[in-house]
């Protein structure tokens, strides 16, 4: 069972969670807000740069979200949550204009038991 307090962003808590990326030789730390409402994982630009992702060589995606439609890029990575490692689409966009990286369901909430706790602001993974 990992336990991870919120984290404030923007005066307000929410659930981000610290992970680590991977692709090729490529690697980096980072955190990510879990989504319950977002159907796949996107992340900033500037992740896939540092990993050496082209963005625009992943398969591409057209995202609906909140006022705004995008296209982004599917890539597969590896993505570690404490010592939990598995294969994960993420979508990397050039579009994207918030400022932090989302887990969406698919590929992540699959591997865990998420619970979120909005009284004592914390997320479990089981």
């Amino acid at each position: 069972m990992m336990k991870f307090p919120y984290i404030y962003s923007w005066d307000k808590l929410f659930p981000m969670i610290p992970i680590k990326l991977s692709f090729g030789k490529g690697k980096i730390k980072t955190e990510a807000l879990v989504d319950s409402g977002a159907n796949i994982s996107i992340f900033q630009k500037n992740i896939a740069e540092y990993l050496g992702i082209k963005i625009e060589e992943g398969k591409s995606i057209s995202l609906q979200g909140v006022g705004a439609k995008i296209r982004g890029y599917i890539h597969q990575v590896i993505l570690e949550v404490d010592r939990v490692k598995f294969s994960c689409k993420i979508v990397f966009s050039n579009k994207l204009t918030t400022s932090v990286n989302i887990l969406g369901r698919e590929d992540f909430f699959e591997h865990f038991e998420v619970t979120f706790n909005e009284k004592k602001k914390y997320l479990i993974l089981k």
